[in-house]
């Protein structure tokens, strides 16, 4: 079966893919041509003897398929990801992939040329996790190629990347009292919003994406109601989303002084207006939020006294470690109100932070060194 197809690449030229089934082996191998009239001739030839011409005059590069046409059809064949990351992957691909290790047929492609890829990534200052990122496109293209049949086994397994820094390791934890240094700094339009961050522990995102309909506060219990989240379309703009994950979408409960100062605000509004807005109405951003109200409410506390320079998703770290310093609410309520998808996320980026786990690893060494400890006060 041979079998013909077409796609626009990222310089606006078209493509010509013919696909055919190796004989004896059957793999499935795919040529791209400059031309139909190219593709056409290629299709007579495998038709009428099972395999591309000795001299392969129809070869765009060397191989039959090269590293960078196959994470493109990887893209290619993407259904549930957003515009916006469709538009991501292309970038990653056009940047980093297409001009350093595209042109490399994919029979070739290992273990050497992606080591030698993340090391010149890492030389060129590019940031670990965007590494992870760009390597995590790269294996899922493989693993795809995988599936297609292309190869026998995806190279990117087990391919060691540059270590990660830990959340907590970069997050700035505040005080109530250096909350309150914060917030006093802040525009007075934004300070409800600001408690609305640091009392849910929301992403900006969702936040931000919250409407009047979303927002519960007849019950004996206040709610609101997290479900979706600002995306970016792939040209610049945005639209409302899922969450960041499955878990994502959630309930969760609003304290009574959160609910007194959303009251106002949902008076006033329709139901289907954004609970949170500018003071135009329009949505709030997060880059000109950052620029002309977050910055200066931190330089503002900073002159204050605030030793620290938080940046606005550390007030959702914030929330979550007082939670757990609290010490009440069980660890797997917390994961859920935080939206991680499991339990050990929570552990991973707070468990640091648990007051019982502390204090029983100083009681366990404690106990342990009673058999040799050198008593002073006698």
């Amino acid at each position: 079966m041979v079998s013909i197809s077409t796609r626009i690449r990222w310089d606006g030229s078209t493509a010509y893919s013919v696909r055919w089934r190796e004989l004896g082996t059957r793999r499935q191998r795919r040529l791209t041509v400059q031309s139909e009239f190219q593709a056409n001739r290629l299709i007579e030839h495998l038709q009428k003897y099972g395999k591309p011409p000795e001299l392969e005059p129809f070869r765009v590069g060397p191989g039959f398929l090269t590293v960078a046409e196959v994470v493109q059809e990887h893209i290619d064949l993407l259904v549930r990801p957003s515009p916006g990351t469709v538009a991501t992957y292309q970038r990653i691909l056009d940047l980093h992939i297409r001009n350093t290790i595209g042109h490399i047929p994919l029979d070739d492609f290992g273990y050497r040329h992606i080591m030698k890829w993340i090391k010149s990534l890492t030389a060129e200052g590019v940031a670990p996790k965007s590494i992870h990122n760009m390597h995590g496109l790269l294996s899922a293209a493989m693993r795809t190629a995988e599936m297609l049949q292309y190869i026998t086994r995806n190279p990117c397994l087990g391919v060691p990347l540059p270590a990660l820094d830990r959340i907590e390791e970069g997050a700035r934890f505040l005080t109530p009292g250096e909350f309150r240094l914060l917030l006093d700094g802040m525009d007075e339009h934004y300070k409800t919003f600001l408690q609305f961050l640091l009392m849910t522990g929301t992403r900006f995102g969702e936040a931000t994406a919250i409407h009047v309909t979303d927002i519960d506060l007849a019950t004996p219990v206040p709610t609101a109601r997290i479900n979706k989240a600002w995306k970016r379309d792939g040209r610049a703009g945005y639209y409302l989303g899922p969450t960041k994950s499955g878990a994502g979408k959630r309930t969760i409960g609003v304290n009574g002084t959160l609910a007194n100062l959303l009251l106002p605000l949902v008076e006033v509004r329709d139901r289907s207006d954004l609970l949170f807005t500018t003071t135009t109405g329009a949505r709030i951003a997060h880059k000109p939020f950052w620029q002309h109200h977050w910055v200066p409410a931190v330089q503002a506390a900073q002159a204050n006294g605030l030793g620290k320079k938080p940046r606005i998703h550390d007030l959702r770290h914030t929330h979550a470690s007082w939670l757990i310093q609290d010490g009440a609410m069980p660890l797997f309520s917390i994961s859920r109100r935080l939206g991680h998808a499991s339990v050990r996320t929570t552990e991973q980026v707070y468990g640091h932070l648990m007051p019982q786990a502390l204090q029983d690893g100083a009681d366990a060494t404690e106990r342990s060194i009673q058999g040799f400890i050198v008593r002073t006060d006698t």
